[in-house]
């Protein structure tokens, strides 16, 4: 998926959010629902986007009576993965050291920060 994977504007991404944060499916009214909350959009707003993520494959749907049913068919996982991936490429050159000496050297770690990570990479050194 990665190969016709493209990064989502945020608008988009706003909308996937809230379909992976609900059960899916949701209707066009449930995202509806749960978009307006943070976001003033209207409806023609909200449906372009929905067809957007259709056309790029991130969403299915399907008319269920008078409603219209959307179905997420990319994982946050698998987003997420994609994202870093890019970031990690992008602005780090795939150094995952360069990204941990940014967030360092910039204060944005925290001491339980550094603690989670040793010990995460203690797990990963003992299960290697």
């Amino acid at each position: 998926m990665f190969d016709k994977m493209r990064r989502l504007p945020d608008a988009e991404l706003e909308v996937m959010k809230a379909i992976w944060d609900n059960t899916p499916p949701m209707s066009t009214n449930d995202v509806m629902k749960v978009v307006s909350e943070e976001k003033n959009w209207n409806i023609s707003t909200l449906l372009t986007l929905l067809s957007r993520l259709i056309d790029r494959g991130f969403l299915s749907s399907e008319k269920r009576g008078r409603e219209r049913i959307y179905y997420p068919q990319v994982d946050r996982e698998e987003y997420m993965e994609y994202e870093t991936k890019n970031f990690l490429k992008k602005l780090h050159k795939n150094s995952f050291m360069s990204l941990v000496n940014t967030l360092y050297d910039n204060n944005d770690l925290t001491e339980q920060d550094i603690d989670e990570l040793s010990h995460w990479l203690e797990e990963k050194k003992n299960n290697a």
